[in-house]
């Protein structure tokens, strides 16, 4: 089997394994020195999908009464080093743990004053697990191409820290973790008749865009990056409200808009958009656990809470299965990087 494709259909088992492996004891010293505020705030970074993955645990962050930022690694070792000091939490996710500029970081930080590091890594071997003061392993396992099921478990393991570390109970996150396990093992069941379905309903397209808000960015950015990764095609990733102010212009026919129904914050103006898209010519596939009556409906597995943001990837994954064979390439298949980038 292809091993983008085995690696897709591996959720399930290996979120599974992360509940199961969940030790909300590694976290009390961060939860201790969050009630006794000793941090000042809270810098999230990464790369790539890890940073993507960073944006729904940074909105879930919110509420704790401090700064809580996330900055691209790149950007962070290089102009925002400034913003680290003696009281900040540094949440570092890095699947690998050896990307370069996460190294970089860790480097620099290994010689100056922070509160904390808690590093969030699949590889506890890895420089960045080695050097963190806290290693928050995601147990997503070997992963051969795109990253699927580390996108996945970091996103999990990021919510279980979060309930941890707020006022949520992570034992009803892990429940509900289990049963989101479930029902995206039931849809990957279905794999094949869920890509002939898209195939059909993508049709014939000029222009092809990911839009979403809220949790549901982490799957627009993260789903525009590996579908140019996994099959070489340039699909752009948009905040919803964002392509009001302007690219609303693209709209004609011949475009097509995935767009996330999202949380119910703002599912009913992601919904406007979706028919005035429709109203100025071009078409909408909308993504959700629920048919809807007005517009052509991508169906996800059913996700609830901070668990949409893990089913939402499910249907972009399919994208790029279908993507790929119109494209008449290999899904997954690298040309040109590797699966760990470590060259800044």
């Amino acid at each position: 089997m292809n091993p983008y494709i085995e690696n897709i259909l591996e959720q399930p088992t290996v979120l599974r394994r992360l509940v199961k492996a969940f030790s909300k004891q590694n976290l009390a010293p961060i939860r201790s020195a969050l009630r006794e505020g000793r941090y000042d705030r809270i810098i999230l970074t990464g790369m790539g999908a890890s940073y993507s993955a960073g944006y729904p645990v940074q909105l879930a962050l919110s509420g704790l009464g401090l700064p809580v930022m996330l900055v691209n690694s790149a950007e962070l070792v290089h102009y925002g080093l400034d913003l680290i000091g003696p009281h900040s939490l540094v949440w570092m996710n890095s699947q690998s743990g050896r990307s370069a500029e996460l190294v970089h970081l860790m480097d620099k930080l290994q010689s100056a004053s922070t509160g904390c590091v808690l590093a969030c890594v699949n590889d506890t071997d890895s420089p960045l697990a080695q050097g963190a003061d806290i290693c928050l392993p995601i147990h997503a396992g070997p992963e051969a191409t795109v990253g699927t099921k580390t996108y996945l478990n970091t996103v999990a393991a990021s919510m279980l820290a979060a309930a941890v570390l707020t006022k949520n109970n992570p034992d009803e996150v892990r429940d509900q973790l289990l049963k989101t396990a479930e029902g995206i093992e039931v849809y990957l069941k279905g794999i094949e008749d869920h890509k002939a379905e898209l195939d059909d309903l993508l049709g014939e397209f000029n222009n092809l865009i990911l839009l979403g808000r809220g949790p549901s960015m982490g799957a627009v950015w993260t789903g525009a990056l590996i579908t140019k990764e996994s099959t070489k095609f340039q699909l752009e990733g948009m905040n919803a409200a964002e392509f009001r102010h302007g690219p609303l212009e693209l709209v004609e026919p011949g475009f097509t808009a995935l767009l996330f129904a999202g949380a119910p914050t703002t599912r009913e103006l992601n919904r406007k958009l979706a028919l005035d898209i429709k109203k100025f010519g071009g078409r909408v596939l909308w993504i959700d656990d629920a048919e809807d009556a007005e517009i052509d409906t991508v169906m996800m597995p059913s996700g609830t809470g901070w668990a949409r943001s893990l089913v939402e990837m499910l249907p972009v994954e399919i994208l790029t299965l279908v993507l790929a064979d119109r494209q008449g390439v290999t899904a997954g298949a690298f040309r040109h990087v590797t699966k760990v980038t470590v060259e800044e």
